[in-house]
C-alpha cells in the first residue's frame, strides 16, 4: 500500500484504495453524515443552510455528500447544485441524466474504437514478413 496525505488534515496514512481521508478524518466524516441524516429525518423540509447552521457543519461538507450522491436535494428546482457539464439544476451527484447518458455513450464509443485499433494493430503485425536469423541456421 502507498502512503498519501489526508485530503482533510494533511497527515500521512496508508491509502486503502477507497478513501482519501485518514482513519480519524474518515470517522469524523461518517459521524457528520450520520448527524445530517438524522437531522433530515426529523426536519425533512430543512434547507442546506439550516442544516449547516443547526449542526455546525460546513456547507462544503454537505455539498461533498450531495456530489457523492449520498444526499439529495428534495426541491424540484435548486440554485445550489448544478451539472458540471451543462449547468442544469440537479438534485444529487455531479452530472444531470442527459450528460451522464452522453458521457456513457462517448465512453462506449471510445472503448470500442480502442478495441478495434488494437485488433487492427495485431492483424498488421501478423501480416509482416519474417526473416530467419542467419546465425541460428545450422549448415549440414
Amino acid at each position: 500500500m502507498k502512503l498519501v496525505n489526508c485530503k482533510r488534515c494533511g497527515k500521512l496514512f496508508q491509502y486503502n484504495g477507497i478513501s482519501q481521508y485518514c482513519p480519524v478524518c474518515m470517522r469524523y466524516d461518517e459521524e457528520n453524515f450520520k448527524k445530517i441524516k438524522e437531522y433530515l429525518y426529523e426536519h425533512p423540509k430543512a434547507t442546506l443552510f439550516q442544516v449547516a447552521e443547526d449542526l455546525d457543519i460546513p456547507v462544503k461538507m454537505i455539498e461533498h455528500y450531495l456530489k457523492e450522491g449520498r444526499l439529495e436535494i428534495v426541491e424540484s428546482e435548486n440554485l445550489f447544485l448544478k451539472c458540471e457539464i451543462c449547468g442544469t439544476s440537479i438534485k444529487s451527484g455531479r452530472y444531470c441524466d442527459k450528460c451522464v447518458r452522453y458521457l456513457d455513450s462517448d465512453l462506449k464509443k471510445a472503448a470500442s474504437e480502442a478495441a478495434r485499433n488494437l485488433l487492427m494493430q495485431r492483424e498488421r503485425r501478423d501480416e509482416r514478413m519474417r526473416y530467419l536469423n542467419k546465425n541460428k541456421i545450422k549448415k549440414f
